[in-house]
């Protein structure tokens, strides 16, 4: 009995002092949305700004606030890393005082051929909150619109014509 008492206290101790799931901070200290634009359809390599309003919430002083850009594509499961391709740049705020809205354009170059839910985050050294905006779709449009034809005769006849016209050349040159 004296047994099942001290295994009845080892466990009564250890769930005790549990120290419960560790949950993310619900309340940020951040407000971020963006402007503009609200929709993206274009060609890769093409270069945006993408304007976003950032709102520090707290009452307090945030210092070393910075924000960048990320895009998922849903269909494949992943993020692109634009960094890998010098797409984007995060763009440091420095200081934000309570309450003070800051209006930051974040240049992006469009990479790869897919559809996007593209959204833009804000963080600081002093407050480990991560706050995103809400997405916005982005299709980089690929080049889709080749005729069969004109790749024909510029893969044929191009090759052809050019080898015609070098006999006429030897030609004239005997």
């Amino acid at each position: 009995m004296k047994k099942y008492l001290t295994i009845l206290l080892l466990f009564s101790v250890l769930f005790g002092f549990h120290s419960g799931p560790a949950n993310a901070q619900s309340t940020s200290n951040f407000k971020i949305e963006i402007i503009s634009p609200t929709k993206v359809a274009e060609y890769p390599g093409k270069e945006l700004k993408v304007k976003v309003k950032i709102t520090n919430t707290a009452e307090k002083e945030i210092k070393d606030v910075f924000t960048y850009i990320t895009m998922a594509n849903l269909s494949k499961n992943w993020t692109v890393n634009l960094e890998d391709y010098s797409a984007d740049q995060p763009v440091t705020i420095g200081t934000m005082k309570p309450h003070e809205e800051k209006i930051v354009s974040l240049p992006i170059q469009l990479v790869y051929t897919a559809d996007y839910y593209l959204y833009t985050t804000v963080v600081s050294k002093e407050n480990h909150v991560i706050t995103s905006s809400d997405a916005i779709p982005v299709e980089i449009i690929g080049n889709t619109k080749i005729v069969p034809l004109q790749v024909q005769i510029v893969s044929i006849v191009m090759p052809l014509l050019l080898l015609s016209l070098l006999l006429i050349a030897i030609r004239r040159k005997r």
